[in-house]
């Protein structure tokens, strides 16, 4: 797609749009006469205001008076959270501590903000991009033009946190006006790590789309037939990691769902190393575990699911078995220590027995082993497939409302890994399952 200058930075529209319903003042005091819109609200939207609670105590314990966002929905996670805004349309988001946020927008883009977000307040840059344009000049290049104006109208304090995806330009550019500016890497994500019941609903639709894309596989896998040196034949033709893959992304699509670049098929010994994606020539072999990761995005609800299962097709000798086995009374163990306020220790832990009791180790224990489970269990997952709440905090705890990835495995050179991985929320009672409808073990 051919983004211009203007519409990456909301730019004009060419047919008129309709008018909202809004209140409009001039700001004669400005230089750059910039337009102010204040949204009238939409009564439905007051109970969404609530994902701001946890982000103001967190700014407030960092001692700083307002954030600000710069990108689109698109490609920062924190802008949709934030604004429920979901265009390719740069937009510029200011939140003041305890107060509703900002979007700072023109044009075109701030027609479909009132439309489509849950903002209810609006700062219009329409005249300082129309007049740069005119000029032939890029508000890219000069932040400034829009910052100054914006933070001397809507920002009465002294000190402004940014998050790590700040363009560079804007970070220099906000420290020349004079502002104290805090780079909080990692405040969005702490603000977003506890779900609302809202979110939950959509990861579970996630993960029912996932379940679904990853059956189909094990379908296929199933009804192959095994051929000339144990490699499997679908429908007359070889079954490699490409076909698998392709097959995901025809299902996945179905669910208005994508499939991430680096989803994992990984056959046999080769996935040992269990970040080994697979390549597309790679044969699909019988009697050998054959690992399946996929962790799509829902392509307008833009939350993800994870799931792994280890699929083997023909026979399974007693080490395989044995390995299976452990995996699945491990993720079990991690399953029932999850729940509210439990250490984050105490989970890892759980699992670790497990897998102890078969006779193998976590490198997270022994971190000179080469065999055995070498990563953590999991991770949070949400808008990212790797968020808070993380499971190398071991002195942290769950939190009623954490959704979480749990992946226990097994890698043993010669033979390949096995690993199972659902998605849980955290209850005050225990953890619920999110990823149903297929087994855990599969010998197919």
């Amino acid at each position: 797609m051919n983004h211009t200058e203007s519409a990456r930075f909301g730019g004009p529209s060419t047919t008129s749009g309709e008018s909202t319903n809004a209140a409009v003042g001039w700001d004669t005091t400005s230089r750059n006469t910039v337009k102010k819109t204040f949204i009238v609200a939409q009564p439905a939207r007051l109970e969404e205001l609530g994902v701001l609670e946890d982000l103001d105590r967190l700014l407030e314990n960092e001692g700083v008076d307002a954030v600000v966002l710069q990108g689109s929905g698109f490609e920062i996670p924190d802008i949709f959270w934030l604004t429920g805004f979901l265009s390719p349309d740069t937009i510029i988001c200011l939140h003041n501590r305890g107060e509703e946020t900002i979007v700072a927008t023109g044009l075109n883009t701030l027609e479909r903000v009132v439309k489509e977000s849950r903002i209810r307040r609006t700062y219009d840059t329409s005249d300082i991009y129309v007049r740069y344009m005119v000029e032939g000049k890029r508000i890219a290049d000069a932040p400034e033009w829009v910052f100054e104006p914006l933070l001397r109208d809507e920002f009465n304090g002294s000190v402004i946190a940014v998050p790590n995806h700040i363009p560079a330009s804007t970070l220099v550019a906000l420290q020349k006006m004079g502002y104290e500016v805090r780079v909080l890497p990692h405040i969005f994500e702490e603000a977003r790590a506890v779900k609302s019941d809202d979110e939950v609903k959509t990861i579970r639709k996630a993960a029912d789309a996932t379940i679904e894309a990853v059956s189909k596989i094990v379908e296929v896998i199933k009804d192959s037939e095994i051929g000339a040196n144990r490699r499997l034949e679908y429908e007359g033709s070889p079954l490699t990691v490409g076909r698998l893959k392709n097959m995901l992304d025809h299902t996945l699509i179905e669910k208005r769902a994508e499939s991430a670049e680096d989803a994992i098929v990984a056959v046999g010994e080769k996935g040992y190393d269990f970040h080994y994606l697979g390549r597309p020539e790679d044969p699909v072999r019988a009697d050998v575990p054959i690992i399946i990761d996929v962790f799509p995005r829902l392509k307008d609800l833009r939350y993800v699911a994870d799931v792994t299962r280890t699929v083997v097709r023909g026979n399974v000798d007693n080490d395989l078995r044995r390995m299976f086995d452990a995996v699945k009374e491990a993720s079990d163990a991690a399953a029932d220590a999850l729940r509210d306020g439990v250490r984050i220790q105490d989970v890892n832990m759980a699992c670790f027995r497990a897998l102890e009791r078969y006779g193998y180790r976590a490198k997270l224990l022994d971190p000179k082993i080469s065999e055995g489970m070498l990563h953590g269990l999991g991770h949070g997952i949400g808008l990212n497939v790797h968020e808070l709440p993380s499971f190398y905090a071991k002195e942290g705890t769950f939190e009623r409302g954490h959704v979480v990835a749990m992946e226990p495995g097994l890698y043993l050179k010669g033979i390949g890994g096995v690993r199972i991985e659902n998605d849980y929320v955290v209850t005050e009672s225990g953890a619920e399952r999110l990823t149903v409808g297929l087994e855990d073990i599969l010998f197919v």
